[in-house]
């Protein structure tokens, strides 16, 4: 059996917005708000999500390049394992609270390549002594034999030793990530942090690279928390994956269990986007609409509901589920006062034909995808009543009609974590009477 290698416990990372001329906080940016995982010794936890979920603050979080505003960070390397909690139930593994000597030991025992290799050197050091710095750092005074490590491990990233002298601008993007993994391994650490180590490079480079980490982890023993957009990516070089939505994480399991049985809807969205080489194959990944939301106002309920493709219906209701996801878009766009009847006047006008009143409803049914007449005469009456008010220059009484009517329990309850095999859960009311999640022995 493993040990845990890192515990990170409710972490959270919040930026005040303020404004004013006291420069009063009236909100936040809840860029991580509250996730939860381990890392095994050996192990490789993907993060996974589009760009603005969090992913890459979560990562600087960890490492505490940034300071977290809440939550734990549990590091259990050189030589720490198993440390109990302090009588005021603080943890001494606990990277958020270090002390300036325990942070540099904790530097030795974890190291972060970063997305863009260019900008992570200075280009008036030669990449031998950019590496060979952290050596110094952490107290080896004899050059020449900082010099000795450095130009071994150009050698086992696939460099030359030769090329200690040369200076960042002399390499291309590939070999410049090769230099971040030498510098990354230059203290033996027990936990690297890529974030986005490949995107920045050619599909070819890409390969090489993924290739590297993999035979470097197995020669070093490490364990990797690797953050990627892309999901082939993570399906290459992960053991598990966590799967991160608008600052939370929406489900976690084995790489396997995720890619050929995932729980949540966006999860299935992720999947459904990864190209395929075969030209006969059909391109038919799944299309996410509706409102994106911001991490300064989060949706109330389960945060991916604004644009689920399985957005749950109330009870009592059961039309196509196309339908249900347009009519709910309809109801957040004329709640916002951003459904222009003139524009769509003007986008159907023919040569000097007016649009009539029934073309113009025909017409925002098809911007939304509704159908001609939605499977409830109930809710068919009350869009009617909607769409008329519209025309008629009344927004806000139809946005009034579609608020009262149209509701979801997505949007009213926040979703527990289920619990689907060993090691695999997903927070997602789609699951509720399933079994809920055991606690986690590493919350102890």
């Amino acid at each position: 059996m493993t040990d845990t290698l890192l515990s990170v416990r409710d972490l959270k990372k919040h930026y005040p917005i303020r404004k004013g001329l006291f420069n009063r906080k009236v909100g936040a940016a809840r860029a991580v708000d509250g996730i939860s995982f381990d890392i095994e010794e050996g192990e490789t936890l993907g993060l996974v999500g589009e760009s603005g979920c969090g992913k890459s603050t979560a990562a600087s979080s960890v490492i505490h390049l940034e300071e977290p505003t809440a939550g734990e960070v549990i590091f259990n390397g050189n030589g720490r394992q198993g440390a109990t909690r302090d009588p005021d139930g603080t943890h001494p593994n606990d990277v958020t609270e270090f002390d300036d000597d325990e942070m540099m030991e904790f530097r030795r025992g974890a190291q972060m390549i970063f997305q863009d290799p260019s900008s992570s050197f200075d280009p008036r050091v030669s990449v031998g002594n950019a590496v060979g710095e952290l050596l110094k750092v952490h107290g080896m005074s004899d050059r020449h034999r900082r010099r000795a490590i450095v130009e071994d491990l150009l050698e086992r990233v696939g460099l030359s030793a030769n090329d200690f002298d040369r200076y960042p601008h002399e390499f291309s993007g590939g070999q410049k990530q090769r230099i971040a993994l030498a510098r990354a391994l230059v203290l033996n650490p027990d936990l690297i942090i890529a974030d986005e180590p490949v995107s920045a490079l050619d599909v070819s480079i890409q390969a090489e690279i993924l290739s590297l980490i993999n035979d470097l982890q197995e020669e070093f023993g490490l364990s990797l928390l690797f953050i990627s957009h892309d999901m082939s990516v993570i399906r290459q070089v992960c053991d598990r994956v966590a799967v991160m939505y608008l600052g939370e994480i929406v489900e976690i399991g084995p790489v396997e269990e995720i890619f050929t049985d995932p729980q949540h809807p966006y999860t299935e969205a992720l999947l459904s986007s990864i190209p395929t080489p075969d030209p006969r194959a059909s391109v038919g990944g799944i299309e996410l609409k509706g409102t994106v939301p911001s991490p300064t106002n989060p949706p109330s309920g389960c945060r991916f509901h604004t644009r689920c493709h399985k957005v749950i219906q109330p009870e009592g209701l059961d039309i196509d589920q196309d339908d249900w996801r347009g009519l709910l878009n309809f109801r957040d766009k004329v709640g916002i006062d951003e459904v222009d009847v003139e524009q769509v006047r003007e986008n159907i006008a023919g040569s000097g034909t007016e649009p009539t009143d029934s073309e113009v409803r025909a017409e925002i049914r098809r911007e939304f995808d509704i159908s001609e007449t939605v499977d409830d005469p109930e809710l068919e009456r009350t869009l009617s009543e909607a769409l008329d008010l519209l025309i008629e220059g009344d927004s806000e009484r139809a946005g009034s009609v579609l608020s009262d009517a149209i509701t979801t329990p997505c949007a009213e309850r926040e979703p527990e974590q289920t619990v689907h095999a060993p090691g695999h859960e997903s927070a997602c009311l789609r699951h509720e009477g399933q079994a809920a999640a055991e606690p986690n022995p590493a919350d102890d």
